[in-house]
């Protein structure tokens, strides 16, 4: 059985529920099963390649970036040759980026499966065209959130096509450890990922209350210079930032928080329908988010009572809520929200029992 994936990233970095994906199908099929990724040679990311000893890859390096318009045109024509050559049983397609590689093939697998993993429209119009002709080739169709699968299932035609939710996790059951009393806690709270004025609030973090608060920042800062550089220039307060950290040094930290910060400007689509990885990797790690009312973050939140939702995205909302947590640390009711957490996890939010929902389907 041979399984074939294609990527529209570098293995290792962002997306890790594609390898993860990979290495259920191998499990299930089992037997003589091999995996092969086929991936773009994004040139500000070097490959991890050793991080997954039983696949193969196949690194596509184009003439311009895979992400610009050029770049995917030659990918996909350089991917789709691959793919054929390997013949594969089963073919994942990652992301409406990959979709075209469909277009292209000289065979049909036997499966084809559709991580739908990023926002549809994102991409614009003609890849909404693409997704209402690729319909009749697809087998299953994988989205991260309940909303997004709504609407991408009314506009792309894929209302005869099987469709999953699977939740952003990345940790499998096996992995799952006892959260940290508040003891072996530092009192802070975590933010991690893109810092931006325009997507993340960054502006927020201006304000000399929220200065005075114990909050690590983490993660690139995007947007105009002037931006970044009254975020740096601000008064530090009891607020640190720490600049960019891989994700294997960020799990190491995450357990040691208090809690962990997650929101996006709900100006778009794709930021209001939000699957955060970052949401899924705090309760893995029994640290309880502050997120803002994104309906996926709502969802899981109501259900587990594993965190604290904000009403709304306003600068007052988002201050008391961090006001609150940190009064709150260490107390009965933050312990009911590690609870939360930790019963979250044993009930649904692993990768293992998410992919239970794809095994009738392979």
């Amino acid at each position: 059985m041979k399984i074939v994936v294609v990527s529209d990233v570098t293995i290792g970095y962002g997306s890790p529920q594609v390898p993860l994906l990979a290495a259920s199908l191998r499990e299930h099929y089992g037997g003589n099963a091999s995996v092969d990724i086929v991936e773009p040679a994004q040139p500000e990311l070097a490959p991890r390649h050793g991080q997954f000893p039983t696949f193969a890859f196949h690194r596509v390096a184009t003439a311009d970036h895979p992400h610009s318009p050029v770049g995917r045109t030659e990918y996909v024509w350089r991917a789709a040759k691959i793919v054929n050559r390997l013949k594969p049983d089963v073919l994942v397609i990652s992301c409406t980026y990959c979709l075209p590689v469909l277009f292209r093939l000289s065979r049909r697998p036997r499966k084809v499966i559709y991580y739908s993993i990023e926002s549809i429209p994102f991409y614009g119009e003609f890849d909404v065209e693409m997704n209402l002709r690729a319909a009749p080739l697809l087998d299953v169709v994988i989205f991260p959130e309940e909303n997004r699968a709504i609407l991408e299932t009314g506009r792309c035609g894929f209302t005869k096509v099987p469709k999953l939710v699977l939740y952003n996790v990345s940790n499998r059951r096996a992995e799952a450890r006892q959260p940290r009393d508040a003891a072996q806690r530092n009192g802070r709270i975590l933010y991690s990922g893109t810092m931006s004025m325009a997507q993340t609030f960054l502006n927020y973090y201006l304000a000399d209350e929220v200065r005075k608060l114990p909050i690590d920042m983490y993660g690139p800062i995007k947007g105009p210079a002037a931006d970044k550089q009254r975020f740096l220039n601000a008064n530090p307060g009891a607020l640190r930032y720490h600049g960019y950290i891989d994700s294997v040094s960020l799990a190491a930290l995450r357990p040691a928080y208090a809690y962990s910060i997650v929101a996006w400007n709900p100006n778009v689509e794709n930021q209001l329908y939000a699957a955060p990885n970052k949401f899924f990797e705090s309760i893995a790690d029994g640290v309880p988010p502050i997120a803002a009312p994104h309906p996926q973050c709502q969802l899981i939140l109501e259900r587990y009572g594993c965190g604290m939702l904000l009403d709304t995205w306003d600068y007052d909302v988002f201050l008391d809520a961090l006001q609150s947590a940190i009064h709150l640390f260490g107390s009965a009711e933050w312990e009911r929200m590690v609870e939360g957490c930790r019963e979250a996890v044993a009930q649904e939010l692993t990768w293992d029992t998410q992919m239970e929902k794809v095994k009738p389907y392979l």
